[in-house]
């Protein structure tokens, strides 16, 4: 059996505009490609700089990114992290980046191409 293929996905300037702090409006296709990518068996990672603030109730970047994704129909495999069952290190092992087969991302030498040419990339 094969193993399922990873996409690690930025967030912003990727998924959504750059707006940080707030979260800014879905890229055009973003989440019809990731959608499309989860039904061929694509396993999507979440890897934004983001983060929650534990001891500030209205400073929750990470969570408010990965609770608009849900609320436009993608849920990730892992945020920040890969999955446990792609795990290619010792268990209780450092993991320090997430692996992927792909990293898609706004800071790529060239920029983000766009969520259609992802699609014609990974899907044909």
């Amino acid at each position: 059996m094969s193993r399922r293929k990873i996409c690690v996905i930025d967030f912003d300037g990727t998924i959504v505009e750059h707006k940080f702090p707030a979260v800014g409006p879905a890229m055009e296709e973003a989440f019809e490609v990731m959608k499309e990518l989860k039904a061929a068996g694509w396993m999507l990672v979440l890897w934004t700089c983001r983060e929650n603030d534990g001891h500030n109730i209205n400073r929750q970047y990470l969570k408010d990114a990965v609770e608009f994704c849900k609320e436009h129909g993608v849920e990730f495999d892992g945020v920040n992290e890969t999955p446990m069952e792609c795990e290619f290190r010792p268990e209780g092992g450092l993991r320090r980046k997430a692996y992927g087969d792909v990293y898609i991302d706004d800071r790529n030498l060239g920029g983000f191409p766009g969520w259609p040419a992802v699609r014609k990339e990974l899907l044909g």
